[in-house]
Order: structure tokens, then sequence, then C-alpha cells
């Protein structure tokens, strides 16, 4: 015993040292078995998952340094999260695996066309687009930007991964071996980053990825009454007010605007006679239909959406009803999308609508809403027209007679352009006929009509190789809310309301947005909110 005392053994500090040794040891061993057990199981499985879901990252960012962060923190999450999840049974490993394979591989190959196609990654953008597009659409969208080569792609990737999830439910688990060090150290390096670099991944996610995929907002306006209080700033009104709501129309090819093609040849005879005006200085509020709806017929501004709801502000329809204007929707465009369609929602708090979907006649062209027009209108009404406009795809917007532009009209452009730049400005040709017609249908009346589109598009006008909805880029923004926006006066208005008709005259370099829109209404017609002056304030025409 003495002996063993000289040498240290039995004594309460040794047994201390040894309690502590095994503690450390279990606690290293709990680390290897649980925090490391992503990287000891299936470890082939999820370094191929990393792959696929850093990829579209590695592919949009290159050099950024956030690129790996999200690498190293998408890695652990995933593996230890799903690993731990189907390593408990092995039936549903074999079930779960190949579903979140299958499953990250489309959502790579989505976020690589988004990138590819617009910019940025799968966004609320996107799946409000889709969520308001109905199969006429889709299919067009498909025929349009969809190639045959693009199919075949997907499908071939997506038969590999299918492969190679096969190949992997045959292979045993791999051996642990030395691979622990390599995946301690990755673990370390997520850990690492995510503790400082957690405002640049917040801010990455929320700013670049946005991924908010919120359908509440698809609402029923017959809900949200707002009971606007609205007394008249003038004592003599209008009889008709009309509101053109065109579609895809970009002012970069409006001869109205300077564009070289001579695509508003009908309008410019409204011009020369004093009977339109042309607004110079005019966006819109948003890039796609969906979003801009938010904004173009109600009260909801670009920039004060804070604690506010574009479906609680009130709208044009509202304030039109409540000064005792019959309120009509003429619509080309579908009353119902995959959910439901803003523009419609608008449309159903209206006296009455008509959807042109629903007719049997095989002419799909916005020249049927002049057939349509209601011919023995109220004193006192407001019409809403929507057109299909410029939507792509663009040779389906127009009859054969007004395929005036050929693609040799076009030599100065690059050849793949020709084609889609002649049926644009066909399009644009033809929707001058509809927008002047709808005109003539007033022209005897006292009637104020206002024309603009939703939003415009970027028809190579900051790509050589893009046309279509605006890409999340500054400069592609900028072209997509590029609009036309147009005041009709009719000789009778001109007649009883002189004062106005220098107003508008005096406004048309003003800029302008169209969230405004409302405002500069109620100003024409003569009303105002009897608890603010915000006609005052916002209206282009004061």
């Amino acid at each position: 015993m003495q002996e063993n005392l000289k040498k240290g053994h039995y004594t309460p500090t040794s047994k201390s040292n040894d309690v502590k040794s095994g503690k450390m040891k279990a606690i290293y061993g709990l680390m290897k078995e649980k925090l490391l057990y992503p990287f000891k199981q299936d470890l082939l499985y999820f370094l191929l998952l990393w792959i696929l879901v850093a990829l579209p990252n590695c592919y949009s960012q290159h050099n950024h340094t956030t690129y790996f962060i999200y690498l190293a923190m998408m890695y652990y999450i995933i593996t230890y999260v799903v690993v731990v999840i189907i390593n408990l049974n092995i039936q549903i490993a074999r079930v779960l695996k190949p579903i979140v394979f299958i499953t990250s591989t489309i959502i790579d190959l989505l976020n690589l066309y988004c990138y590819n196609i617009y910019g940025c990654f799968l966004s609320n953008d996107f799946v409000q687009i889709i969520a308001a597009t109905n199969p006429s659409e889709a299919k067009e969208y498909f025929e349009t930007f969809v190639s045959w080569d693009d199919v075949i792609y997907f499908v071939l990737i997506t038969a590999i991964s299918i492969v190679i999830m096969i190949i992997l439910s045959k292979i045993r688990k791999v051996k642990f071996g030395k691979a622990w060090i390599v995946a301690s150290g990755l673990l370390l390096l997520s850990i690492s980053a995510i503790m400082h670099n957690s405002g640049m991944i917040k801010e990455e996610f929320a700013d670049k990825q946005r991924w908010k995929f919120n359908f509440a907002e698809v609402v029923d306006l017959k809900n949200h009454p707002t009971y606007p209080s609205i007394e008249e700033s003038d004592s003599i009104h209008p009889e008709q007010v009309v509101i053109i709501l065109g579609e895809s129309f970009s002012s970069n090819h409006s001869s109205l605007y300077g564009y070289k093609k001579y695509t508003n040849p009908l309008l410019k005879k409204q011009v020369e006679q004093g009977n339109l005006y042309i607004f110079k200085n005019v966006k819109s509020p948003s890039t796609n239909t969906t979003n801009a709806f938010k904004y173009l017929l109600n009260t909801f501004q670009v920039g004060q959406e804070e604690g506010k709801t574009w479906y609680e502000s009130t709208n044009i329809i509202e304030v039109m009803k409540t000064v005792g204007y019959h309120t009509i929707w003429i619509s080309n465009q579908s009353e119902k999308g995959m959910f439901d369609n803003l523009p419609s929602g608008h449309g159903s708090i209206c006296d009455e609508k008509c959807y042109m979907e629903n007719e049997t006649s095989t002419d799909k062209y916005d020249g049927r809403l002049i057939e349509k027009s209601p011919s023995n209108t109220q004193r006192k009404s407001t019409i809403f027209y929507h057109l299909m406009g410029q939507h792509e795809n663009f040779e389906e917007r127009y009859p054969k007679e007004y395929r005036h532009f050929k693609e040799k009209d076009y030599s100065a452009y690059p050849e793949h352009q020709r084609e889609i730049l002649a049926s644009y400005d066909n399009a644009t040709l033809y929707n001058d006929y509809v927008v002047n017609s709808l005109m003539d249908l007033y022209k005897d009346k006292d009637v104020v009509l206002f024309y603009f589109s939703d939003h415009a598009l970027d028809v190579f006008d900051t790509d050589p190789n893009y046309f279509g909805h605006a890409k999340q880029t500054e400069a592609s923004q900028k072209q997509g809310k590029k609009i036309p926006f147009m005041v009709y006066v009719s000789p009778l208005f001109q007649e009883r309301h002189p004062e106005k008709v220098e107003r508008v005259k005096a406004s048309i370099d003003k800029p302008f947005c169209t969230d405004k829109f409302i405002y500069a209404v109620m100003d024409i017609a003569g009303y105002r909110f009897a608890d603010n002056d915000d006609v005052k304030k916002n209206s282009v025409f004061q």
C-alpha cells in the first residue's frame, strides 16, 4: 500500500483526474456520436446533397464571401437534421432520401432557371405571378420562353438524380474511418460562420432569397369596404369616366414617345386634333400585374406600406359608387387564375362585370371589347376596360391583317431579335387601333378617358438575349416600369370643363407614378376626401 501511495496510486487527486478524464472521453464520444453523426453515416449521399443545394449560389455569387457562409450553414443544417430522421429506421430512409434528393434537384433547377433568365432566385414575385396565371397564359408562357432543349435538360437532370439515388440505395453505410477530422472541421466552420456572420446571412435571405410565399393577400374586396367620406371639389362633373387598363406596354415601343417605328398612327391623330394628351414621365409601381394592381386603383402607395394593406385601402370603384356613378368592368383577361386575379377582385365589386373568356367566339383579340361596350350607359357611369394588350405571346395578340412589321424591317438588330420585335410592334399597332376605337365610342359624350399600362416589359433593352417581365436588376426594373399614360378629353368635355383641360395640358411633363392614379381621377372628376387633402397633395393635375 505504501509503495502504491508513493507511486501516486489510490490518491483522491488521482481518482478525481481519472473521473475528469472519463467525463471528457464521454463528452468527446457524445460529440463524435451525435454532433458528427451526420458526417459518419451516408457520407457520399450528403456530399452530393451539399453540392446540389450550394449549386445555385456557386453559379450566381462566384467570389462573394456570403457564398461560403451559405455553403457551410446549409451543409450542416441539412445533414444533421435529415440524417438523424432518416437513420431512425431503414425503411424511412429508403423513402425519404430519394424525396429529399429529388426535391432538392427540382428546386435547384428552378433557382438556376430563374437566376439565368431573371437575375434572381425563385422568389415571392414568381409565386404571385404563377398564382395569377390561368391555363391559357401558362401555355403561352411555355411556348414563348421554354424550348425543347430546356425540357430535355430538365428531364435528363431529374433522371440522373433518380439513377444516383438508386445507386446510393444499394450502397451500405460507409465506414467512419478518419472522415470525422474533415467533418469536424466543416462543423466548426459552419458554427463560426453563423456566429460571426449572422447579420450577413439574415440580409442574404431576407433581401436576396426572399422566400415569402404569401397567398393571404388574394382576397375578396367585397369583404373590405372602407365607406369613404367624399365631397365635391367642383360643382360640375363629367358624365362618363373611362379607364382603359393596358397590359405589358412599354413606352419604348410607342411612336408617341419617340420610337422610330410608327406604332401609334391613330392615337397620333387624336393628339393632333387636341383630344389626347401624352404624359411623358410616368412609371408603374411594379413590373408585374399582381403587384401593380395592389397600387393602381386605390390609396395604397409605394413606400407607405408599413402598417397598411392594399385591400383595406379605399379604391376608385368604391369612391365612384359613393358619389353616384354606375360602375362597369369589361375584361379580355381571365376572371380566375390558379387562385384568383387581383384585377378580377376589383371587377367583382363593380355594379356590372363582363369577362370575354366566357364568350363562345373564337376571336380572342382585344377588339371584341369594342362590341361589348355599353351602348346605353347611365348618365353618370365609370367604365373599366382591361386589355390583354401586349402580353406574351406577342403574336397571339393581333389578327393577321395587323402583321404590318416584318423581320426584314429590323435588319439593324441581331437576327434572333427580329421576329420578336416585329410581333411586339404589331401587337402595339393593333393596341393603337383598339384604344382609339374605344375613345371614338365616347367622342360625343361628356367623357374623360385615361389609358395606361399596368407595367412594361424589358424587350432586349438591357440584355440582347432576353425579353419579358423585368429581371431583378436595376436597369431591367427601370425598363419594366416605363409605361405610356394618356388622357383623352372629348370635345364636349373640353367645352364644359375648360379649366380642367388646361390643368391636364399643363401637367404632361410632371413625373408621376400610377400608384397615385386614384387622386388624379378624383381631381379631374371633381371630388375629394372630406377628411383629408390627399387629392390636392397627390393628383398630378394639381
